[in-house]
Parts: structure tokens; sequence; C-alpha cells
């Protein structure tokens, strides 16, 4: 089968089997990532490809890894956090007169962002006083497996390296020497959903909405999107942080205000 043919078919079973439509990302981004996963299966054509997918479920398991470039790991640039810890948080949550926040992790994988961002939470609740404050985080991804790893919340010491001791003990059980179970004091406010980025989600709901390391990877088309999409999910004057080698469309810098460039922080502008 020629090639290019076969790469097509391959979209189209991705998009049937699992309701993903890879036409979504850059292509030559789509196809180094497919590409990894053929190299480690010693496969040589997208139709060898195709019959893996069609004889091992589990095979989607790897590439859906692969191409949503899942780092297992807590506090993944850690200044992002510092500055969401020490600046951000205290801003929001003296202003807040609910005693109430929302945070949205779009592409959580399997969960280390938005565990992070309720140690965070926890932290500066403790800092400022406001331990009565409620809040709300929710975490979507597309991919079931990472959804189900991240509500059993159970990691390897490997993905905590960014975290010091005292918050180690503070917010996780340790089971062994190399496996710990995040509290209940945290699970308790994190809601896992399956989602799409591509779709829109709730309306005029969130005060932060983290997506990093997620859009720089989607064709153009679909960052104005998507970026829409956390516009009309963010209230006002919420905020947005994206990864740190991404950039905020020229067509939305009348809605987004960088608050923070160094760490890609951007607050919602006002209708």
């Amino acid at each position: 089968m020629d090639e290019e043919k076969a790469f097509l078919d391959l979209k189209e079973k991705i998009l049937r089997d699992r309701g993903l439509d890879v036409n979504q990302y850059k292509e030559n981004y789509l196809k180094r990532r497919i590409a990894v996963r053929m190299r480690a299966l010693q496969l040589n054509s997208y139709s060898e490809y195709i019959e893996v997918l069609t004889k091992d479920k589990k095979e989607y398991i790897s590439l859906f890894d692969k191409l949503t470039i899942n780092v297992t790991q807590f506090f993944r640039d850690p200044e992002v956090f510092v500055a969401f810890e020490n600046e951000i948080l205290p801003d929001i949550l003296t202003k807040n007169e609910k005693k109430e926040i929302r945070v949205w992790s779009a592409g959580c994988s399997s969960g280390e962002e938005p565990y992070s961002i309720a140690m965070s939470i926890e932290e500066a609740k403790e800092k400022i006083g406001l331990k009565d404050l409620k809040y709300e985080i929710y975490g979507t991804d597309i991919d079931d497996d990472a959804l189900s790893s991240a509500i059993k919340g159970k990691y390897n010491i490997k993905t905590m390296e960014n975290i010091a001791t005292l918050r180690r003990n503070k917010y996780f059980e340790k089971i062994n020497d190399t496996t710990y179970l995040i509290s209940e004091k945290i699970k308790k406010n994190i809601k896992f959903i399956k989602a799409n980025l591509m779709e829109p989600f709730k309306i005029n709901f969130f005060d932060i909405v983290f997506c990093r390391n997620v859009i720089i990877y989607f064709i153009k088309d679909l960052q104005k999107k998507v970026l829409q999409y956390f516009y009309d999910s963010l209230k006002d004057e919420g905020i947005l942080i994206l990864g740190k080698t991404e950039t905020m469309l020229l067509s939305f810098r009348d809605k987004f205000k960088c608050i923070n460039l160094r760490e890609r922080i951007f607050k919602k502008e006002k209708d």
C-alpha cells in the first residue's frame, strides 16, 4: 500500500477507534511521534502499524503517551509553580469574596499537574491564613488509562524529585521505598473527567486554567479554537498558564494580558 494512503488510513482508524482527530496535530510532529512507536516495534510501514493497533488495543496507550508527550513529574518547571504559589494565588485568594476557587488542568495526563496545583493552593492558604477557602480542580484528558492512573493517585518516587521532603510527608502516604499515595486531603478536591480539548468545556466557570506544553503541537486553526475555549471557560480576569515554549497568538492579545512573560502567565481581559 502507498505510504501516504496508509498514513491517511491510520489517522482515520485512530479517529474511529478512539475519537481523537489527529489531523489537528502538525503533520511533521504527528509523523515523528508515530515513528517512535514504529521503531520500538521494528515496523517499516504505516500499514504494519495499523495491523498492530487492530490486534493489540493496548498499543493505543503507548501511542497516546508519545502523542501527548506526557512528562510524569510533579511541579514540572518549578519556577512556574513558584510564581503561581507566591504571586498569582495570593492575589486571587485575597480578592475572592466567595472563599472558593475553581481550577482547570487541561490535558492532565496521569494527574501530577492537578495534584501539584492542589498542593500549591494548600500552601498558599496556610501562608495567607485562609483555611476556610474551598477549591475544586478539574483534571481533564482524553486518555482513559492516564485518567485511571490519576484517580488512583499512586506514584513512583522518580516523579517526585521537585517535591521537598516536608511536602512529601505532608501530602503523601508512603507505601514502600519507591511508591507513594496522594493523601485524601488533596484527592477530595480534584475531579478527573474525560474531555477533549478540541471541544468546549465549562463556560465562565474557572478562576485559573493550566494548559502547558499541549497546544504547541496543534495546527494554528486548532490553537485558535482551543484558546477561545479557554477564554470562554475563564471568569473575567481569570488566569491562563501556558507552557514555557508556548506563545499567545496575536489574534488573542486583546483578550489576554501577559502578566508574567517568563512563565507564560496571562490574565483574561474583561469583555
